[in-house]
């Protein structure tokens, strides 16, 4: 290996030195280089187009109208009038700056009535003719023509192509606009135009191109990155020939028609808050681009639209282009090299295959121009210099083999030798420990009994291991459980309450592998849903997901059903079948009861757990599967395998992770949500059936309590029947109380006014004193002052440790927070109501008429705190 990768190298340095006179440069490409990049642009789908431009051109009625020289300025000024009063937030005019306009076109009046226009609309950007200056010294203009005030002042260290003005702007135009930007376009060394100066040099200004003048005065956001050359030219991402289908194109004829017919709402729904650019004069000149000639107006509606979409491409920068050509050079020559002639040639061809697809993939993708002719030159030198290489190392490497075969004879004789002393050894070992019974005897107890200490440990590891996986899941940030809050959701599982979040947290690390996964809880908590959750998060998410449920299988075609059989293999087979195992390949499988099925059948299911194969009903031949299992029990699977009913094996199969469900009534904060989504879904239903729409209804306040207050034995399934049912039975536009029909409480359970019942109301709503009360039937004040008499408790239970005792009331860190809050408001209230008093007594009596509505059974804290604050003051001293 180490002289594969030496070889390796070498051909690699050996393709960069044959291929780097073609990356010294690295903006200067040749017509090969460009060759991709315009078949990419003739071949694939279009680029983006913008909605923010319009493009309004010359058509051949509005030439017989309006003749078929340059624009009528008057007309020019009357369509940027009616395209400001509509709303249009740039205007670009295509009027060629320098000369005044013709008698037979209204001269001087034209000029002057554009002139105003364009004062009174301050949203107009001219192009201006520039050309290029060849000269080596001095300026290209001996006196330059002012500048517009929207260009910037560029730096003596700032070079960017210097132009020369070809004809001077008329100043009564130019600077009323907007911004002023060129159209020069320069050919690349093949005659064709493929990128656009952003900034060229006229004097000391920087004169913008006239398409990033247009897309600047739109100025919605900040401009987006651009990718530009050394030059400071960046490559136009051409939409399409001319104007194709998507960009919104409008003839004049058609523009003039609809100012003169005075449809407002029509011109403001076309060009309200976009840029319109008029191209009003006749085409001069063309350039050639990599989609057929276009006119600089074209070009630089091209390179609008590309600032616009910010579909920006570049050639590769040169580090990447050398790092590139290294890589493919390296694998080429370490593939001619590592591998057989044949497979070497096939992931050459492959690789270079692939190279050939990327020029097309990547510029659309990561808008880079990758290059041609180095990388592929060096593929072909590697190539070259591994098969020399080859040819020239094959008599050392055959030489090498005979020294290596030599030497392992000879080992192979030592290790002879070595295996009949030890055969020697061993029968004389055997007639010793024929000779000593007692001593065997002895270690054979002394093996009993460390089996026995061996079993103990393993016991209790796992009942170690059954108290931490039943204990309290890790806490959970509020960030953290928003996010596996709209996790779940994503997937059907509705939730905020903490320990499910915590298994759901679980499912998303487990579903990554193929881990075994056991789901258990009560029926109706939503053992499926989790399946499926685990089955859409896998990398088996494109496979089948079969659910079974055991329970349901007959005891006589378990095996069928389960793997399948041939035909004729019984009575009834008319046909091969498939069974669900065979159904769930490269999938995920859900055993649904898996509690209930009988042993013999638990002995089949642990065979194909193991081996990941089975026999149908029939066959010959095994069938092999690839297959994840999800398997769920609302049954205690761990006292099955005590009390010998569930195989233990089995069990250490299927609890790769156990995910432990619990039941709605330990997580009340839920039924809101569940109801609203149950309420939703029947709505729907409802619907549908009727085929009419049908909103949902919304639960009464009264309603809402009625279902947090119930312990849903039978879990969501439960309340999702209650719901449907409150549905069909409801008249009005709420759900009330008796719409839901619930069944009236058990005698002894904790009633509403009980401490254990609000506090409990209190943590299911987060503390939000107005939700517990309504969920209560309360006022504010009465839960107020319950939520006062517990914190007192809790602070003398506490000791005063205020955090403490919020944590206590809390139940869940999250909480811990706000009531800690809480406290210390009703404690500096405590404080100021009792400072004015000389002595305990009075300050108590005080406090029970201030705080009359507290109950009696939280006064004793109350007084308490009060004693406690009078002890802690400092004596008065003595006079």
């Amino acid at each position: 290996m180490k002289t594969a990768a030496l070889a390796a190298l070498m051909g690699a340095a050996a393709a960069l030195v044959a291929t780097g006179v073609l990356l010294l440069d690295g903006s200067g490409l040749t017509a090969l280089e460009w060759a991709p990049y315009d078949a990419w642009l003739r071949g694939r789908a279009p680029l983006p187009v913008s909605s923010d431009l319009v493009i309004v051109v010359r058509d051949p009625a509005s030439e017989g109208r309006s003749g078929e020289g340059a624009a009528d300025r008057a007309l020019v000024a009357g369509l940027i009038t009616n395209l400001t009063r509509s709303g249009a937030a740039v205007i670009g005019v295509d009027v060629p700056l320098g000369q005044p306009s013709l008698a037979d076109r209204r001269g001087a009046a034209g000029d002057a009535m554009l002139s105003q226009t364009i004062l009174q609309a301050g949203n107009v950007v001219f192009p201006i003719a520039l050309g290029r200056w060849a000269g080596r010294s001095g300026h290209p203009d001996a006196d330059p023509p002012p500048g517009h005030r929207a260009w910037p002042t560029l730096s003596t260290t700032t070079a960017p192509l210097e132009t020369r003005a070809l004809t001077p702007p008329l100043q009564a135009l130019v600077q009323p606009a907007k911004n002023v930007g060129h159209t020069l376009a320069t050919a690349d060394p093949d005659g064709v135009v493929r990128r656009v100066p952003l900034f060229v040099r006229l004097g000391d200004r920087g004169v913008p191109a006239f398409g990033l003048a247009l897309a600047a005065a739109l100025a919605k956001s900040d401009p987006p990155r651009m990718r530009v050359d050394r030059d400071g030219q960046a490559l136009v991402g051409f939409a399409g020939r001319a104007f194709p289908r998507g960009f919104n194109v409008v003839p004049l004829t058609e523009l003039l028609a609809t100012i003169e017919r005075r449809e407002t709402e029509t011109l403001e729904k076309l060009v309200a808050g976009r840029i319109v650019l008029l191209l009003l004069e006749p085409s001069r000149t063309t350039h050639s681009t990599p989609l057929g000639p276009m006119s600089d107006g074209a070009i630089q509606a091209q390179l609008l639209n590309t600032v616009l979409t910010n579909a920006w491409v570049r050639p590769a920068p040169f580090a990447w282009a050398v790092i590139l050509t290294a890589f493919l050079a390296a694998l080429t020559a370490w593939l001619w090299l590592a591998a057989r002639w044949w497979t070497a040639a096939i992931g050459v061809l492959g690789l270079a295959l692939v190279y050939a697809a990327s020029l097309f993939v990547v510029p659309s993708r990561a808008g880079l121009l990758l290059p041609v002719a180095a990388p592929l030159v060096a593929v072909v030198v590697s190539s070259a210099a591994a098969l020399v290489w080859n040819q020239l190392s094959s008599g050392n490497r055959i030489r090498r083999l005979e020294d290596e075969v030599g030497a392992i004879r000879e080992a192979l004789v030592r290790q002879e030798s070595q295996v009949e002393g030890l055969e020697e050894d061993l029968e004389a070992a055997r007639a010793a420990v024929a000779r000593s019974t007692g001593t065997e005897e002895g270690l054979r107890a002394q093996l009993a009994a460390a089996r026995a200490q061996e079993a103990e440990t393993r016991a209790r590891l796992e009942r170690l291991e059954r108290e931490a996986r039943s204990g309290p899941p890790l806490p959970l940030s509020d960030v953290a459980q928003e996010r596996l809050r709209e996790a779940s959701e994503r997937v059907g599982i509705v939730t905020r309450d903490p320990a499910l979040l915590a298994a759901f947290r679980d499912l998303e690390k487990a579903a990554r592998s193929s881990l075994p996964i056991l789901v258990v809880g009560e029926p109706g908590t939503g053992k499926e849903l989790f399946a499926r959750a685990v089955h859409r998060l896998s990398p088996r998410a494109d496979g089948p997901f079969v659910a079974v449920n055991m329970a349901a299988i007959p005891a006589e075609l378990f095996e069928s059903e389960m793997f399948g059989h041939m035909r004729g293999s019984f009575t009834g087979a008319v046909a091969d079948r498939k069974g669900h195992f065979e159904q769930a390949n490269r999938g995920s499988i859900f055993l649904d009861e898996v509690g209930e099925l009988r042993p013999e059948h638990q002995s089949k299911l642990l065979r194909v757990l193991q081996d990941k194969s089975f026999h149908r009903v029939g066959a010959a031949r095994p069938t092999t599967v690839d297959v994840r299992v999800v398997a769920a029990s609302n049954r205690d699977l761990e006292r099955g395998v005590a009390e010998g009913w569930f195989r233990e094996d089995l069990y250490f199969r299927l609890k790769g992770l156990v995910l432990r469900l619990p039941p709605l009534r330990e997580r009340r904060r839920d039924i809101p949500l569940l109801a609203a989504r149950f309420l939703q879904e029947a709505a729907v239903e409802a619907g549908r059936a009727a085929d009419v729409g049908r909103p949902a209804p919304g639960l009464s306040p009264a309603a809402l309590a009625a279902l947090e207050r119930s312990d849903w034995p039978g879990n969501a399934r439960e309340l999702q029947n209650c719901l449907r049912q409150a549905l069909a039975l409801a008249d009005g536009a709420e759900i009330s109380v008796d719409d839901l029909r619930l069944a009236p409480r058990e005698a002894g359970r904790d009633e509403p006014g009980g401490d254990a019942a609000v506090l409990a109301s209190l943590r299911q709503h987060g503390f939000d004193m107005q939700a517990t009360a309504r969920a209560l039937g309360w006022d504010r004040s009465t839960v107020t002052q319950r939520l006062k008499g517990l914190g007192f408790r809790a602070l003398v239970e506490a000791g005063g440790d205020r955090q403490k005792a919020a944590l206590e009331l809390a139940g869940d860190p999250g909480l811990g927070r706000t009531v800690e809050l809480k406290l210390r408001e009703y404690s500096e209230h405590l404080t100021k109501v009792v400072e004015g008093f000389p002595t305990a007594e009075e300050a108590i009596a005080a406090c029970r008429r201030r705080f009359k509505n507290l109950p009696e059974r939280h006064f004793r804290s109350l007084e308490l705190l009060v004693r406690q604050s009078f002890a802690r003051r400092a004596p008065t001293p003595s006079v």
